[in-house]
């Protein structure tokens, strides 16, 4: 179990619970170095696919993260996890790098695309649909897969259970919105995805570094 004054690592996977105002409270595991939970009251507003296995054999991401840092921001606990090289990420990219990924947590339609450029997946991913976004209020009528290039630094999910959460961001210059639809039919009707991202290159030359940043709210 983890609370921001209390750390203990289950199993050297899992860090849980970071009890925070609000009675807001998320779960990270570090093999993978991935945010599973994030809870606001007794609701988690966070979705993990059914299928989904955590376990030593294999991390939900990438690859083993180490903690760093834990600190409180203005009421919120955030924890710094890093990522370096190891013989596992140099069989693919045989390079020295430090990785950083601050996680922190504070106590369905998206808002805010409107104009951007979209590149549409569906139906064929390997050749996107080249567009625009015209209306302001964007819905999951079914298979939604579209990347929207230009966007702003927040847009607003209003999840269709009572939520608004904002997502502010910097230095993520696009997003995506993916919903499986029937592809995933035990599921599909849990979650929605609004995603940050970076679709063009980022060229780092040695010693440089870029940092991108994501934060969530209940508004």
């Amino acid at each position: 179990m983890f609370n921001f004054f209390n750390t203990t690592i289950e199993l050297q996977l899992r860090v849980t619970e970071l009890p925070l105002l609000f009675l807001s409270e998320a779960e990270l595991y570090l093999y993978g170095g991935c945010v599973t939970s994030w809870k606001v009251g007794s609701k988690d507003l966070l979705f993990v696919r059914p299928d989904a296995v955590f376990n030593v054999q294999k991390p939900i991401r990438n690859s083993n993260w180490s903690i760093v840092d834990s600190e409180s921001v203005d009421g919120s606990a955030v924890i710094t996890l890093e990522l370096k090289e190891s013989p596992y990420s140099g069989a693919m990219w045989d390079y020295s790098f430090q990785a950083l990924y601050k996680a922190s947590v504070s106590g369905a339609s998206v808002k805010g695309l409107k104009g951007c450029k979209t590149l549409n997946k569906d139906p064929d991913p390997k050749n996107p649909m080249e567009g625009k976004e015209e209306i302001d209020v964007v819905t999951y009528p079914g298979f939604v897969d579209c990347v929207y290039l230009g966007a702003p630094n927040e847009l607003c999910l209003d999840n269709g259970l009572g939520d608004v959460i904002p997502i502010k961001n910097t230095n993520w210059p696009d997003a995506v919105l993916w919903n499986p639809h029937l592809t995933m039919e035990a599921c599909y009707k849990d979650f929605v995805c609004v995603e940050n991202a970076q679709i063009g290159n980022v060229d780092l030359e040695p010693e440089k570094s870029w940092v991108a940043t994501q934060q969530l709210n209940v508004g």
